[in-house]
């Protein structure tokens, strides 16, 4: 093992240098090693201290990662994928075959190995055996990403940057619409900012009681309160549970529904027809839609989709869940094009409470009750990917599982959290009774992504 170390350039190169500068002191005398060194050990005080985020990237988590790979995943690796099972005998020359490393990466709460697979060993044997890989590495939370047929990334979180109330993210200096494909609501496991795609896609956040769905409408809505106030964000909103969660930012709504479920089915209805409207208007002119105070996006939010759907009572309620359930399947179906989005929020996740669910391409799933919910609100296998949603502890509100169009594995995020003094500041700022007149260039500064409330935040301290 120790051989198979030295022989890789990781390993020697730094050995080979470190030998050559002792060769050289003793050759030349210590005082031009020690000038060398001292200028070295200056420069890079001087890069740490001007460039934190540069000298982190570059040197901490390379030396990082080159310090894992060779002291912390090597010396147990043969072993850990042979008591795993993770291995095959050639036939021919009676070799024992197993998973190798080929790179390590490491970031400030992850490490991310990058296995070689030799032939008999699939990536569904190695996403088996990431139970058995949690605890032998101590890790907090395992995932296995192939990277491409014979080649998989299993990922080490050693850290949980979520662990810490994240507080709401400043507004850019200046709007870009563009920006609207990727607003920052909060982090992601590996502290990166948490950027969610609104235009072109319809979003369904689900999660029991007290899971912190508001964290994400709440973040949302804030990340857009700027574009609301200068006309190129609509949002309609629909409270079926009596105003109780949307009323503390009701001027933010250009229409707003919480008593009468017949207003809230036309609502609906008028949205859809309007939908229609558009679709005429921009045929032909754009294959893709861009917001403007002319046509401005128009974001539908429903709190708590099950009041609607399954929960109104009598002949009169079926009626009503009907021609709501008609006129979601019209906005669903395509509203992403004609710049129309659903926001809907669920405590439950069946087919009966959510039955255009495939037509959400933005899947959030925070705290569920089980496995099986997991695989309802986010698809099948999606517990297997990480997707532990059944794991979040209540003490986490605003943690989830995000599930976005074209990626396969979900991401773990977590949503900042608005008090409801700051909703109503929010709201009678930017809502349409608002003072403030945000600018709108197409040449923008945008913020600083790793910054809370004008502080830097690092990587792996989002909080």
């Amino acid at each position: 093992m120790i051989a198979s170390q030295l022989r890789h350039p990781g390993v020697m190169l730094p050995l080979l240098g470190a030998s050559a500068l002792g060769v050289y002191g003793v050759t030349q005398g210590w005082t031009r090693p020690l000038i060398g060194t001292s200028v070295l050990v200056a420069i890079l005080a001087v890069w740490a201290l001007a460039w934190r985020a540069s000298f982190r990237n570059h040197v901490v988590y390379r030396v990082k990662a080159w310090y894992r790979r060779w002291f912390r995943y090597a010396p147990r690796w043969w072993f850990w994928m042979g008591r795993l099972g993770l291995s095959v005998t050639d036939e021919m020359t009676g070799w024992i075959l197993r998973p190798r490393i080929l790179k390590v990466r490491s970031t400030g709460c992850i490490d991310s190995v990058l296995l070689d697979l030799p032939l008999g060993v699939r990536t569904d044997q190695v996403m088996e055996a990431v139970p058995d890989l949690r605890h032998a590495a101590k890790a907090r939370r395992v995932a296995v990403r192939e990277l491409e047929p014979g080649r998989v990334w299993v990922d080490f979180f050693t850290a949980d940057p979520l662990r810490k109330t994240i507080l709401p993210l400043p507004h850019p200096a200046r709007l870009n619409v563009r920006d609207l494909d990727g607003l920052v609501l909060g982090y992601c496991e590996d502290g990166t900012p948490w950027r969610l795609k609104v235009t072109d896609r319809h979003i369904f956040v689900c999660g029991v009681s007290g899971a912190g769905k508001s964290s994400v409408l709440w973040s949302l809505l804030w990340a857009l309160a700027p574009y609301i106030k200068a006309g190129l964000v609509v949002v309609h909103g629909i409270d079926p549970k009596g105003g109780m969660e949307l009323e503390f930012g009701r001027e933010l709504f250009d229409r707003y529904e919480a008593d009468d479920y017949e207003a809230m089915a036309e609502m609906l209805e008028q949205d859809a027809d309007y939908l229609d409207d558009r679709t005429k208007l921009l045929r032909g002119k754009a294959r893709k839609f861009t917001a403007s105070r002319e046509t401005p996006f128009v974001l539908i939010v429903i709190d708590e989709l099950m009041q609607l759907t399954v929960l109104l009572p009598g002949t009169e309620g079926r009626r009503l869940s009907a021609r709501i359930d008609v006129a979601l399947g019209r906005l669903l179906g395509k509203g992403r094009a004609p710049g129309f989005s659903v926001l809907a929020t669920s405590l439950l996740v069946t087919k009966d409470v959510v039955s255009w669910r495939e037509l959400f391409p933005t899947k959030i799933a925070m705290r569920l009750d089980n496995e099986a919910q997991v695989e309802m609100a986010l698809g099948e296998g999606a517990r297997d990917l990480g997707a532990e949603c059944d794991r979040i502890p209540e003490s986490l509100p605003g943690v989830a599982y995000v599930l976005q169009e074209g990626k396969r594995e979900p991401v773990r995020v977590r949503a900042a959290y608005m008090t409801d003094d700051a909703i109503r500041h929010m709201a009678t700022t930017y809502g349409l009774r608002g003072a403030i007149e945000p600018a709108v260039n197409d040449s923008v500064t945008l913020m600083n992504p790793n910054t809370v409330n004008g502080e830097v935040v690092e990587s792996g301290e989002a909080a």
